[in-house]
């Protein structure tokens, strides 16, 4: 950041891309803080450094970033996305087997498909109050090695997008004997790094790697992301992987700000850390006395709103309408991602006052809208592998019943498939689906999903 705010004040001649050139392409139209900001967004100019073949002020960011988190570390431009993609690229050949848990984000199964890996699914345990799905279980890891053999790597979720964490230490002493790599989806605990938390990132407890999307839980800006890895990472495979998937004309504003995320972290003082967990807890406890059941997991700075009997995605409109914003709303629940700052109690009490008066505009739900948080299937399965040339027919929902789906259905957020391809179409999912899209629930799916229709194979398997 130091470096960049030096070349903007050298002002300085572009003949080179950007095509804004230092911001200098412009007309009136353009907002002012665009026009501030312009002149930040870069290319490798040899003093600027190459993020591809870091050997300067990147090299030097990135060797900061390792220090903090006592790995080697670095910088992503492409989000957690490019993590997933490359950490399982470097640990898992076409056609090997990997262990993968079923609530993890799309960007996995975008890259077990395109990758060519065999993976083996693995169902997380449930929230007693809430019936979300939280982490997986140990024994359910050791069922899995034990039905599946050979696997190589075991990627979990871990915070959870409601802040549950695995017993990383557990899991790790299990695999590590049988050589499998354990590598975690850590995209919502880029924070976690506080030695008096009960649990911490993953990184520091036993994992091989883990990706983090920096941008999700501190300043950094949208796809900003980093990866940490240790020496049993096949290192050469990973930065080749890295520069394969990432895009070639890193943003230098996102590196930046990486930078400026992993500063701001790092001088949190003793005193920031408590006060930012006291007023967290706060501000819970105020939602508490004012009526809401709160879901609080192992990260604090994760606030879910139990909203039943009343519809979560309604709640959320009204508090949209009031200019609050949440990260996620489900039939029966709102999911807040509080700040990583502290929150004055003026703040607090005019939130509260804010949210209390917006829920006693949500409707009951009604006794037909029955709620299915997750998916449930089998504890340990494996995904069946489509061929590209395999024959698929499109089906009403009803008469897709029992067949394998070959295509993916994901409400977003928070990105979690519904239904993966490769997967058999149970009468829950569609009763879940045929109730979200009456609601209105965002879907990322085809078109004609929309429509109560799904592409199935047609040979049995």
């Amino acid at each position: 950041m130091e470096t960049l705010e030096q070349h903007v004040r050298e002002g300085r001649v572009s003949f080179h891309v950007p095509g804004h050139h230092n911001g200098t392409v412009k007309d009136e139209k353009l907002p002012t803080a665009f026009q501030k900001i312009m002149p930040y967004d870069l290319t490798e100019l040899g003093h600027l450094d190459d993020l591809h073949h870091a050997e300067g002020i990147i090299l030097e960011g990135e060797k900061a970033l390792g220090s903090l988190y006592q790995s080697k570390s670095k910088w992503l431009v492409n989000g957690s996305t490019v993590g997933n993609w490359s950490l399982l690229a470097a640990t898992v050949k076409r056609g090997e087997r990997v262990y993968v848990q079923r609530n993890s984000h799309k960007s996995v199964w975008n890259a077990i498909e395109w990758l060519g890996l065999e993976p083996i699914l693995l169902t997380p345990e449930l929230d007693r109050g809430s019936s979300l799905p939280t982490v997986i279980a140990l024994e359910t890891i050791q069922d899995a090695v034990t039905k599946y053999p050979g696997g190589k790597a075991l990627l979990l979720t871990s915070p959870t997008y409601y802040g549950d964490m695995a017993n990383i230490p557990q899991i790790s002493a299990f695999l590590r004997p049988l050589s499998i790599h354990l590598l975690v989806d850590e995209a919502h605990g880029a924070h976690l790094i506080h030695p008096t938390f009960p649990k911490r990132s993953a990184i520091f407890e036993g994992a091989s790697a883990v990706v983090q999307s920096a941008h999700k839980t501190l300043p950094a800006l949208t796809m900003g992301a980093w990866i940490h890895y240790k020496e049993e990472i096949d290192e050469k495979r990973l930065l080749h992987a890295l520069s394969s998937f990432q895009t070639s004309s890193p943003s230098y504003l996102i590196m930046a700000s990486l930078d400026y995320a992993r500063e701001y972290l790092e001088n949190l003082s003793e005193r920031d850390w408590s006060h930012i967990q006291t007023s967290h807890f706060a501000f819970i406890m105020e939602m508490r006395r004012a009526g809401f059941s709160i879901k609080v997991g192992d990260d604090f700075t994760k606030m879910t709103v139990l909203t039943y009997p009343k519809n979560g995605l309604v709640f959320s409109r009204h508090l949209a309408s009031i200019g609050i914003d949440v990260e996620l709303a489900a039939d029966d629940h709102v999911l807040f991602c509080l700040p990583l700052r502290e929150l004055k109690s003026q703040e607090i009490q005019h939130w509260v006052k804010l949210i209390k008066n917006a829920s006693q505009h949500v409707p009951l739900i009604v006794e037909d809208e029955t709620i299915y948080p997750y998916p449930m299937t089998e504890r340990v399965s494996l995904l069946h592998t489509i061929s590209d040339d395999a024959d698929i027919a499109r089906l009403s929902f009803e008469q897709a019943i029992g067949s394998v789906a070959a295509e993916t259905v994901i409400p977003y957020p928070p990105g979690i498939p519904w239904i993966l391809r490769g997967e058999v179409i149970t009468d829950e999912k569609i009763r879940v689906l045929n109730e979200w899209i009456s609601l209105g629930r965002n879907l990322q799916a085809s078109r004609h999903v929309m429509m109560k229709q799904i592409d199935v194979i047609v040979e049995e398997f």
